[in-house]
């Protein structure tokens, strides 16, 4: 179903909607009519929600950043691909013509060690030279180096990240967040300004990362890094994965290790 552009809703809806526990394509398909229905049935609870939204949003708007509802034409096909894990509103600043673009996630773990943070850098060049959009989490390690990569190649990269827009995480990678968007990046996160980072959030962070690229390659993780969620949510999705051979295995590369060898991802060797 298409909402028609007049009933579509606005983002403070959206919100309220999102409140309300809908699924994202349960909002998709709620026109401007469905909603007054719903706000005449829990007026005062949508009004505190929609009260909270116009702030928030006025907020977003001063900062320069950009909403996309799942309503909305340009919001990415690859996130509507991923259904009831798809976010109901994305926010944006730097260049979002990068969404249209093949993007290829290069993450890891943050404690790699020196070939780990070596394997992070050269597949973040070599997929900038290959034209595609290196996508990767802002984190300290791998994430860093592979979003490094890409700009020391000239390419152009999207960090996704699990706080609002307003904040940077982790404070080290303030630099590199603004080198990100002085070189025709994009900051991407489904949080309204104001949110911080916690466990849950980097998790579901993975999954927008996954849902957005059409590979995902490991750098470097033990078995059980937070990286491997990335690359779980990658085989959930259908897409290519492939992980960083070691000569050398050690706990640091286990994740590699056993993907590889589990046939779950190609091999590249470094």
């Amino acid at each position: 179903m298409t909402i028609d552009s007049d009933s579509r809703l606005t983002f403070e809806e959206v919100y309220c909607l999102q409140q309300s526990g809908m699924t994202t394509p349960e909002i998709m398909r709620t026109d401007l009519d469905a909603f007054e229905r719903l706000y005449d049935n829990n007026q005062e609870q949508f009004d505190v929600w929609l009260e909270k939204a116009e702030r928030l949003f006025d907020r977003q708007e001063t900062l320069g950043i950009k909403t996309i509802t799942c309503q909305d034409a340009d919001y990415p096909s690859r996130l509507k691909a991923i259904g009831t894990d798809a976010p109901p509103m994305i926010h944006l600043r730097g260049n979002t013509s990068l969404l249209k673009r093949r993007g290829v996630a290069v993450i890891g773990a943050r404690s790699a060690d020196r070939m780990g943070l070596e394997a992070a850098y050269q597949l973040g060049m070599h997929y900038a030279n290959e034209g595609d959009v290196v996508i990767s989490g802002l984190a300290l390690g791998c994430d860093t180096m592979a979003h490094e990569g890409c700009l020391d190649a000239g390419g152009e990269t999207i960090a996704i990240v699990a706080t609002g827009l307003d904040i940077t995480h982790p404070l080290e990678n303030r630099y590199l967040q603004d080198r990100i968007l002085r070189n025709g990046g994009l900051l991407l996160s489904e949080q309204l300004v104001g949110t911080k980072a916690n466990p849950t959030r980097l998790v579901a962070r993975n999954r927008l990362q996954a849902a957005l690229s059409h590979s995902v390659v490991l750098a470097q993780s033990p078995e059980k890094g937070g990286s491997m969620h990335t690359m779980r949510f990658g085989q959930r999705y259908g897409k290519n994965l492939l992980a960083a051979k070691f000569r050398v295995p050690v706990t640091l590369n286990g994740g590699n290790k056993i993907l590889i060898e589990n046939n779950i991802a190609e091999p590249i060797e470094i």
